[in-house]
């Protein structure tokens, strides 16, 4: 009879499960710190136990400059699926790479494979053969197959709201 999985102790503590707050406790300084970060722009604030009167106090402005923040930068974050990025794949495109596989017989089969994100936390893939289609054609296959992926997310995800805290996963 197999063992029974032990259970995991979270290790966090329960003031640094706050989003976009953590606890600062140095040998000077002694608060909470906000850091928000939207678009490229990031601002981070401390609140000091000193000044707000105790750690619950600070913590209350620390959590109400938060909210205030994201809603004021809400604006400025975009999902990470929809930022620019420089590709690092043999094709020059994001998400689009070249492959050789040998296959039960020895013979190498050439192929360009595409990974994409349809939606939160599920990636899809696909491979367009070079053998049948040529270099040429299978990359620009797979490119095209690319962004109606995610030409189709966009839309989906435009009728949803985003998210109060703005947090953004791809």
């Amino acid at each position: 009879m197999p063992a029974a999985p032990r259970k995991r102790k979270s290790r966090r503590k329960k003031s640094e499960s706050l989003l976009n707050i953590k606890r600062i406790d140095s040998t000077k300084t002694h608060g909470w710190q906000v850091h928000i970060r939207r678009g490229g722009v990031q601002k981070t604030k401390l609140f000091s136990d000193r000044v707000f009167d105790g750690k619950k106090k600070a913590l209350q402005a620390a959590i109400k400059h938060r909210n205030k923040l994201s809603r004021e930068m809400e604006k400025l974050a975009k999902p990470l699926w929809r930022i620019d990025r420089e590709p690092r794949s043999n094709t020059g495109h994001l998400g689009v790479s070249y492959i050789e596989v040998k296959n039960d017989s020895g013979d190498v089969r050439s192929a360009v494979t595409v990974t994409v994100r349809a939606s939160v936390g599920k990636a899809v893939n696909r491979k367009f053969s070079v053998d049948k289609l040529g270099y040429d054609e299978a990359l620009a296959k797979a490119v095209a197959w690319r962004k109606s992926v995610l030409r189709k997310r966009g839309q989906t995800e435009k009728k949803k709201s985003p998210p109060i805290n703005g947090s953004h996963r791809g």
